[in-house]
């Protein structure tokens, strides 16, 4: 078997972005799919999956890992160069070559990966996407009807007035307490038994860092993510030993030594690689037994469609220091019907898919209804 060729396809999903789906063909009629959402450049990564594509056209699809190697060293992703857009591409054909190897061996990618080590995978609702009343008021609202939904550990994002450029200036506290405010909302509808996370997108500087846990302190949070740019390794180890808080981060690294400064120098106590991201399904693994050396536990970064969903699940399934998923809660009403079987969410634990590959197609129907643009 040979892979033949690369398509993409671009579905609409909400205002904060679409999703960008991969397929990888083959000469055996077996096709992969793979997701390649939230570069933060769209055009240049839907460029760059064709190019790969045709790098890897006639490379046997059974041995995902020899073509990840390929596709390393052809666009030199370590360099320090690559840019999120072509660490993207190839992540999302790694996902589908894999989905290519369950297929044909029919088997699911997990057992490929070694074996399940649990049948369910602990899920977080992630509140940011499907959150358009960012009032206080609004906040809680999401939260409610997350848990309403059955999940029991939920994040939201609450500092949107705060940048770490503009951090210098009147106000600053009071955007603060508003965040704060949103935090609080949050834990009175959710209650004190579902897990609380904080997403902070590297908004502050060490000092307001510190503020801000002192502020939350109370308020029992499961963990604090990405509180500072995600560069500063050292002040970022600094706050996770000093700041009483669990931290969390690393949603934008790719590779194995996009990680290695956070893992090494214990800059954070949960890493969380982005199968979308970080180099698929392949180099999630291996991420993972890097920090598996240090005991630091792995919570991938997800908040993207079903097809990334699946993908982590794998993963999920497969790693020994797994800890929860991301989750992208009530982004689109349609989202359960793109792909056949449906996401099976069981009291906020996805199931396992048992089907060969990533266990999933395309709703071919549903995809057209809502597609930006046709399959090139």
């Amino acid at each position: 078997m040979k892979i033949t060729g690369v398509e993409y396809v671009e579905i609409a999903a909400s205002s904060r972005g679409n999703w960008i789906i991969a397929a990888v063909e083959t000469n055996a009629g077996i096709r992969g799919i793979g997701e390649a959402s939230q570069s933060g450049n769209d055009r240049l990564t839907k460029e760059a999956l064709l190019q790969l594509g045709e790098r890897i056209e006639g490379m046997d699809p059974t041995q995902p890992e020899v073509i990840w190697e390929q596709m390393a060293r052809c666009t030199d992703i370590f360099s320090g160069d690559v840019g999120r857009a072509l660490a993207t591409a190839i992540s999302a054909l790694d996902q589908a070559i894999w989905d290519i190897a369950g297929k044909a061996l029919e088997v699911p990618v997990w057992r490929l990966l070694g074996g399940k080590r649990r049948e369910k995978i602990r899920l977080y609702a992630n509140l940011n996407r499907g959150t358009t009343d960012r009032s206080v008021e609004g906040f809680a609202t999401a939260a409610k009807r997350a848990v309403e939904a059955g999940f029991r550990a939920i994040k939201c994002t609450p500092f949107d007035e705060v940048r770490h450029d503009n951090i210098d200036r009147d106000g600053i506290e009071r955007d603060l307490d508003l965040g704060v405010a949103r935090i609080a909302a949050c834990r009175e509808a959710a209650g004190e038994e579902v897990e609380l996370l904080v997403d902070c997108h590297c908004r502050f500087n060490e000092f307001l860092a510190q503020n801000v846990a002192d502020k939350v302190r109370g308020l029992n949070l499961y963990w604090l993510e990405e509180p500072l740019p995600r560069d500063q390794t050292e002040a970022m180890r600094t706050f996770c030993q000093n700041s009483g808080l669990v931290i969390a981060g690393g949603e934008s690294f790719f590779g194995r030594q996009g990680f290695m400064d956070y893992v090494d120098h214990r800059a954070v106590h949960v890493i969380m690689p982005d199968v979308k991201h970080a180099g698929g399904i392949s180099e999630c693994r291996r991420i993972a037994a890097m920090a598996e050396t240090k005991n630091i536990p792995v919570a991938p970064h997800n908040p993207a469609g079903p097809v990334s969903t699946i993908a982590s699940v794998h993963i999920a399934a497969t790693i020994q220091n797994f800890l929860i998923l991301e989750y992208a809660f009530g982004e689109v009403s349609w989202r359960h019907e793109l792909v056949t079987p449906e996401e099976q969410i069981e009291d906020g634990f996805m199931v396992v898919p048992t089907g060969p590959g990533l266990g999933i197609e395309l709703n071919a129907e549903v995809m057209e209804a809502h597609l930006v643009m046709s399959p090139n």
